[in-house]
C-alpha cells in the first residue's frame, strides 16, 4: 500500500533524486584535504553522508575518492569510520581494520602517508577507536583523542563536530543517567550550539545537536535544528526521520507524522534505486510512523503501516524485518487497550530485539506488568498494584525514552489505570502525570488523566487534558473508542474558555 501525505517540499525532494548524489544534497561540508582535486567531492560526500548516519552512502563515496586517488590517507580514515555506529552501539571492528590495512599495514606505515599534521592527527584518532582493548576503553581512547584534535584545531567545524559525537555517542549508550549523562550531552551541546550560526547547513551540527536534545526537558532546545535539518540533507532519509525526535518528545505528532513519512518514502526509494535487499529499508521510520499514528488515534492507519510491516516479512527473513514486525504488532495492541495480550507479545520478543519495546533495562518492567495484569485477573488488586508501583519505580530510575515509549507500555500509564479502575482517582491522577512528563501528550496517558482528574473533582485539569487530547484527535477514526466522550469534553473546555 502508499502512505498518502502532504509534506513539505524539502521532504518530497528526497523522494525524486536521481541515483546520483551531490555533496550539496546532503548538506554543506569544509574538511580541507591533501586529496587530489578528483577525490574531494566523493571525499565531501562521503563525509557529508557519515553525518547523517547514511554508513552505505558514505563508505562508497570514500571508496571512490581512494580509486581516484589511491595514496590519500583520509579517504580510508572515513571508509574506517563508516563501520562505527555511536547512537546504535554498533561497531565492526574488523571491517574497519581492514579499510585500514589497505592503507599500510600498521599504524605507523598509515601515518607515514598523511602530509600534514592535522591529518596524522585525524588517523590517531582513527587508530584510537579500533584500538586493542574493550569497546568502552575504546571510545574513551577516541574521544580524548578528538579532544585534543579540536583544541589543536579550533576553528576546524569537523573536528568539533566530531568531537561533539564523540561525547554524545557513550552518553547515550553506556548506560548512565542523571547528572553524568546530562554532563556530556550538554557539553557537547555547547560545542554545537556555537556552530550553528556560523554553519547554518552543516549535517553534523544539526543531526548531534537534536540527539543531545532528545529527551522531554532538552527538546524544546532542539526545534531550530530539527526545523532545518530535513531541508538541509533532503537525500538522506535518516535526516528526514531525525526531526521526530524532537517533534515526539514534544508530543508534535502532526510534525512527527510527516518526518516519518518522508523518512520511509525516501528509504524505499533509495533502496530501489540502488538494488538493495528489501531489509535495507528504514524499518526505523516506520515503526515510529505507526506509534505516531495510533497517538493521532488513526487506528486504521497504523493497521495499514503494520501491514507493510507483515509484507517485509513475507518478502526477506532478515532478523531486523521480524523484529520490526514482532514490536509493531505488539505495539498495536498496546495502544488499543489489550494490554495482557500486549505484554505476553512482548516477553516472547528475544531481549535483543530492537524495536521490540524492551531494550535499555524495559524488560524487568514488562515482567512485572505483565504478573500484575494477571494478579489483577484473579481479583487481588493490591497485590497487583504493589507489582506496578515497583515497576514505575524502575522507569523513573531510566532515561526518558529517545522515541516511543520504553517499555512500550508506560509503566507509570498501567499503574495509573489500575489505580483508577480500583476507585482511587486521585492516586491514579498523579501517575498520568507523571507519565506526561516522560512522554508529552501521549494519547492514553491524556485520557487517564482527563478520568481521573474528573472522577477526583478537579474539573479544571480534566477539561484541560480533554481539550489537549480532542485536539491530537482532529484526525482520529470515527469508531474510535471514546472519541465521543474526548470531543464533547474538549468542545465544553474549550467553550468555557
Amino acid at each position: 500500500m502508499k502512505i498518502q501525505c502532504l509534506l513539505p517540499a524539502a521532504f518530497l525532494l528526497a523522494a525524486s533524486l536521481s541515483a546520483s548524489l551531490s555533496a550539496a544534497e546532503l548538506g554543506q561540508v569544509e574538511f580541507p584535504t591533501s586529496g587530489s582535486p578528483a577525490a574531494r567531492e566523493p571525499f565531501l560526500r562521503g563525509v557529508a553522508a557519515l553525518h547523517s548516519f547514511w554508513y552505505e552512502e558514505a563508505a562508497d563515496a570514500f571508496r571512490e575518492a581512494q580509486k581516484a586517488d589511491p595514496g590519500f590517507a583520509m579517504a580510508y580514515w572515513g571508509e574506517a569510520m563508516t563501520f562505527n555506529h555511536p547512537i546504535w552501539s554498533e561497531q565492526d571492528r574488523d571491517a574497519a581494520l581492514a579499510a585500514l590495512a589497505r592503507l599500510g599495514p600498521t599504524p605507523a606505515a598509515r601515518a607515514a602517508k598523511a602530509p600534514t599534521e592535522e591529518e596524522k592527527a585525524w588517523l590517531a584518532a582513527v587508530e584510537a577507536l579500533y584500538g586493542e582493548g574493550e569497546k568502552a576503553d575504546r571510545d574513551r581512547a577516541y574521544a580524548e583523542a578528538m579532544r585534543s584534535l579540536h583544541e589543536r584545531w579550533p576553528d576546524d567545524l569537523e573536528a568539533a563536530s566530531f568531537y561533539a559525537l564523540s561525547l554524545i555517542g557513550p552518553a547515550l549508550t553506556n548506560g548512565s543517567t542523571g547528572a553524568d549523562r546530562d554532563r556530556d550531552l550538554m557539553k557537547a551541546a555547547a560545542i554545537l550550539e556555537e556552530l550553528v550560526d556560523r554553519s547554518p547547513r552543516h549535517p553534523g551540527v544539526l543531526h548531534y545537536l537534536i540527539h543531545a536534545y532528545d529527551d522531554p526537558v532538552h527538546a524544546p532546545l532542539g526545534l531550530r535544528a530539527a526545523r532545518i535539518y530535513a531541508q538541509v540533507a533532503p537525500a538522506a532519509h535518516h535526516a528526514l526521520h531525525m526531526p521526530s525526535h524532537i517533534f515526539v518528545q514534544l508530543g508534535r505528532w502532526t510534525d512527527a507524522a510527516a518526518s516519518n513519512e518522508a523518512a520511509w518514502a525516501a528509504s524505499v526509494d533509495w533502496v530501489k534505486r540502488a538494488g538493495l535487499p528489501a531489509e535495507k529499508r528504514d524499518f526505523h521510520s516506520l515503526s515510529w510512523l505507526q506509534y505516531v499514528y495510533l497517538q493521532q488515534g488513526r487506528v486504521k492507519k497504523a493497521e495499514e503501516v503494520l501491514e507493510i510491516a507483515r509484507q517485509a516479512r513475507r518478502e526477506t527473513q532478515a532478523a531486523r524485518a521480524a523484529y520490526t514486525l514482532d514490536g509493531m504488532a505488539a505495539r498495536q495492541l498496546v495502544e488499543t487497550g489489550r494490554r495482557a495480550e500486549a505484554l505476553a507479545a512482548l516477553l516472547a520478543v528475544p531481549p535483543e530485539a530492537g524495536h521490540a519495546g524492551h531494550g535499555d533495562g524495559a524488560r524487568p518492567i514488562l515482567e512485572k506488568e505483565s504478573e500484575a495484569l494477571k494478579l489483577q485477573a484473579q481479583g487481588k488488586t493490591e497485590e497487583a498494584l504493589a507489582l506496578l508501583r515497583e515497576a514505575a519505580d524502575l522507569e523513573g530510575a531510566l532515561p526518558p525514552p529517545s522515541g516511543p515509549p520504553s517499555p512500550m507500555k508506560p509503566a507509570h500509564e498501567l499503574y495509573g489505570e489500575v489505580l483508577l479502575e480500583a476507585g482511587r482517582a486521585a492516586e491514579a491522577s498523579r501517575q498520568f502525570e507523571a507519565s506526561l512528563l516522560r512522554t508529552p501528550n501521549r494519547a492514553a496517558s491524556l485520557l487517564g488523566a482527563a478520568r481521573s482528574a474528573a472522577k477526583a473533582g478537579d474539573l479544571e485539569t480534566a477539561r484541560r487534558r480533554y481539550a489537549e487530547l480532542a485536539a491530537i484527535w482532529s484526525q482520529a477514526d470515527s469508531d474510535l473508542p471514546a472519541l465521543a466522550e474526548v470531543q464533547i469534553r474538549g468542545a465544553a473546555a474549550a467553550h468555557r474558555n
